[in-house]
């Protein structure tokens, strides 16, 4: 569920300083397809590239062991050799994290991260500002729309998947339409790092009650099924949704057609390309 496409707009008009970060403007999110031999068939969360052509690598845990650390080492040493740039690495914890190991010693050489633990933050207290500021038709400000999309992480009573859906309803009724699909475009691109398989079904219902959802199945109608499925994919993946991947859809059977629609926002991109071979 990984947008990038999306994601990137709800942040490049903000200075990367949200919660403890001091960056530069983030003014592009990067494609995030990376070889890295031997790690996991897993890219990066998000990859932004910052005003300074520096680069930040941003990731979302819920969980934590100490091999995640060699694993975010190992994808930052290969985008380095791909950009060389300089690489900021941000790790996110979840509410349920109030500390966890920042440093990979191993010997001469050492690898830091820096972590943001979003236990600090009340999403209960959150949810219920920007609620009534929307119920208000108040104009919601881009610290309100960020913190929209990482309310599921901070400190919460209910399930990261939960928040989620309260979130997904809430964004719903954002009268400004752009801050609106920035949000929920957002929130797909996020949520698929904590967001279980068995709440996906969950989500497809709440989208399908957006303007977005709504006008994508209506489309669909019109424009033909492949037609929708691109569409629907691009919110997901954005530039990592290659053309070459679109004419592989636009080509393929309707099993496989059908295949893809049955699983839209659980799929990978890794299994998207190998279903498309």
């Amino acid at each position: 569920m990984k947008d990038t496409n999306r994601t990137g707009d709800i942040h490049k008009d903000e200075p990367a300083e949200y919660h403890e970060l001091n960056f530069p403007k983030i003014i592009s999110v990067k494609p995030i397809d990376i070889p890295v031999i031997n790690v996991s068939n897993q890219n990066p969360d998000f990859v932004f590239e910052l005003e300074d052509n520096s680069l930040l690598h941003l990731e979302f845990q819920t969980t934590w062991k100490k091999a995640d650390l060699l694993r975010f080492a190992q994808y930052d040493i290969a985008l380095y050799q791909k950009e060389r740039r300089r690489i900021n690495t941000v790790v996110m914890y979840s509410g349920k994290y109030e500390s966890a190991e920042s440093e990979l010693d191993m010997g001469s050489n050492k690898y830091k991260v820096q972590q943001i633990f979003m236990i600090k933050y009340d999403g209960i207290k959150r949810y219920e500002e920007i609620k009534e500021k929307i119920e208000k038709e108040e104009e919601l400000t881009d610290k309100d729309l960020m913190d929209l999309v990482f309310l599921p992480l901070m400190r919460n009573e209910k399930s990261e998947e939960e928040v989620t859906k309260d979130v997904f309803e809430l964004a719903i009724k954002i009268p400004d339409e752009d801050k609106k699909e920035a949000v929920i475009g957002s929130l797909l691109g996020f949520s698929d790092n904590y967001v279980r398989d068995e709440y996906i079904n969950e989500l497809k219902e709440v989208i399908r009650m957006t303007k977005i959802g709504t006008s994508l199945f209506e489309e669909g109608v019109e424009e033909g099924e492949k037609e929708l499925t691109i569409k629907i994919l691009n919110k997901r993946f954005g530039r990592r949704l290659t053309e070459e991947i679109k004419d592989r859809i636009r080509e393929a059977d309707k099993k496989t057609i059908d295949y893809i629609g049955d699983n839209l926002l659980e799929i990978t991109i890794e299994e998207l390309k190998e279903i498309l071979k």
